[in-house]
């Protein structure tokens, strides 16, 4: 009996140990001028803080997927929306853990974000995380082509 039990945890190990690995988040190569051009908005701020909403009660377990707020100080916009402005702080809706594509939280460090608005919320993930001088790129490309081509941008 006791042989059963040790062959039966060390199988749900390692099948938990599995399952990190395949829950690791992989997105492809970011088309910034396109991820631009789709976002709700854009900007380039300093992570200031990291809150997990609801946490669990103290002795439960957490999720790499719980839902969790990044708040940033706005450096620079580069598609306006609500709350986004220059020195403002916003709020950005993701989960937990980089493992499951959530954004990175390390805070004092300066990210460039893709954002998309739903029920009056900002939202992001890692795969629309890119770098502050790639968000730059994207954007003098985005007016280039569209000084280029009149009519083909987007209203608003």
């Amino acid at each position: 009996m006791r042989r059963w039990l040790v062959v039966a945890a060390v199988a749900i190990g390692v099948s938990l140990l599995g399952s990190d690995a395949a829950m690791a988040c992989s997105c492809v190569p970011p088309d910034e001028p396109r991820l631009l051009s789709e976002s709700d908005g854009a900007f380039v701020g300093r992570l200031v803080a990291v809150r997990v909403v609801d946490p669990p009660p103290q002795g439960e377990g957490i999720s790499s997927a719980d839902a969790t707020d990044y708040i940033y100080r706005v450096r620079r916009v580069y598609k306006h929306g609500p709350g986004l402005r220059r020195g403002h702080r916003v709020r950005v809706r993701s989960v937990r853990d980089e493992a499951t594509c959530g954004l990175p939280a390390r805070k004092g460090r300066i990210y460039a974000l893709f954002l998309q608005r739903r029920n009056h919320r900002w939202h992001s993930n890692l795969c629309l995380t890119t770098t502050p001088r790639r968000m730059r790129r994207a954007a003098e490309g985005s007016s280039s082509s569209r000084a280029a081509s009149p009519g083909s941008g987007g209203c608003g």
